[in-house]
């Protein structure tokens, strides 16, 4: 891609953001464009064109940095303190150059404020209201020294003091519902993050960590879906860890809950990202392997067995040994789910039936 920069959706809408900006900049040149022809702006054409090409050179700046990504570099992607820092001292040096009618540009101003203000903490906008206001009594400090216009400085320093006023509190304000708006995207943050975990908590295995039997069947359902579109195979292993009644008996719950702890983590970590296993009940487990026929299930069971049978738990249990039962079936397309897992569930039996620590293959019901 050209811009590999324009791929991240924030900064598309950065760019967004600072077109509309960039709109508002031509306003105020068709507006002083007006007042030029109107004779209300103290410039030749010529003069016009020379201010406003050098305005125009840095507005379209800020895009062509958002655009190459240079503006990620900053502490501020957005540049919106950049963008309205340089609107204010265009604005104020347009200032000078208009008879009578600056009242109307300044009342344009307000529009540069509220593009900061879901945007901008409190300091930054007392930076950009005092640049306005130092700007303004500049302006009227210039045209005085220079002579460049009759004023009645009277009303130059009421409208000053108006216009500061004005500018103060729209700072507190628009600070005020920045702080509203970084608060409320914390909070959404806060209330996606805790319904992520409750949705995790939801279908997950308390003890184990594994999915839960609510995951598996959703999970189910969808390999079912596309293994009835046609190319698609996998197969499920039915697990039951052998003699885990004893386990309780003889060690107590505590060592039992060690043990479907251990042998799940051992057991998870033999199947892959695509796979699921899931905690079925008690000390049952389910494995669906996607994209696995019978065959390639057989391999996965058999090495999930030697796995299981050799584990060590730890010191104080080294005479502790766990076997588990698997049976294996293979998706047959039209069957349901709950057939499947019938026919699973059969070949596990009979795994146990074989004398346990012993891995099972299931036919057609």
């Amino acid at each position: 891609m050209l811009f590999p920069a324009m791929q991240d959706p924030k900064q598309e809408l950065r760019l967004k953001r600072t077109l509309y900006a960039i709109a508002g900049g031509a306003v105020h040149t068709f507006l002083c464009w007006v007042f030029l022809q109107w004779n209300f702006f103290r410039a030749t054409p010529q003069e016009f064109f020379y201010l406003f090409g050098f305005f125009w050179l840095v507005h379209l700046s800020f895009p062509l940095l958002i655009v190459l990504g240079i503006n990620q570099r900053f502490k501020d992607p957005s540049l919106t303190l950049y963008q309205m820092t340089w609107a204010t001292i265009c604005i104020m040096i347009t200032l000078y150059f208009i008879y009578d009618l600056r009242m109307v540009v300044l009342m344009y101003y307000l529009l540069v404020m509220i593009f900061g203000a879901y945007r901008l903490r409190l300091k930054e906008f007392l930076f950009i209201s005092g640049l306005a206001i130092v700007g303004y009594g500049l302006v009227i400090f210039a045209l005085v020294y220079n002579q460049a216009e009759i004023l009645n400085l009277r009303v130059e320093y009421i409208q000053w003091m108006c216009f500061s006023v004005v500018m103060t509190s729209f700072a507190l304000l628009g600070s005020n519902l920045s702080a509203l708006r970084r608060k409320y995207r914390k909070q959404r943050q806060m209330l996606s993050a805790a319904m992520d975990r409750i949705s995790v908590l939801v279908e997950t295995d308390e003890l184990t960590g594994l999915w839960n039997r609510r995951h598996l069947m959703r999970f189910l359902r969808g390999q079912k879906a596309l293994a009835e579109r046609g190319g698609y195979c996998f197969s499920i292993c039915y697990l039951d860890l052998d003699h885990f009644k004893d386990v309780n008996d003889l060690y107590g719950h505590n060592v039992g809950d060690l043990v479907l702890q251990k042998t799940s983590r051992e057991m998870a970590d033999q199947l892959r990202e695509i796979d699921c296993l899931a905690r079925f009940g008690g000390e049952e487990f389910l494995a669906v392997l996607s994209q696995a026929d019978q065959a390639a299930a057989l391999t996965v069971g058999q090495r999930l067995m030697d796995k299981v049978r050799n584990l060590d738990f730890g010191e104080g249990l080294s005479d502790l040994k766990m076997t588990v039962s698997i049976g294996i079936a293979e998706f047959i397309p039209g069957e349901s789910t709950d057939q499947l897992l019938q026919r699973a569930d059969r070949a596990m039996y009979q795994a146990k039936k074989l004398g346990r620590d012993q891995v099972a293959l299931s036919g057609p019901l």
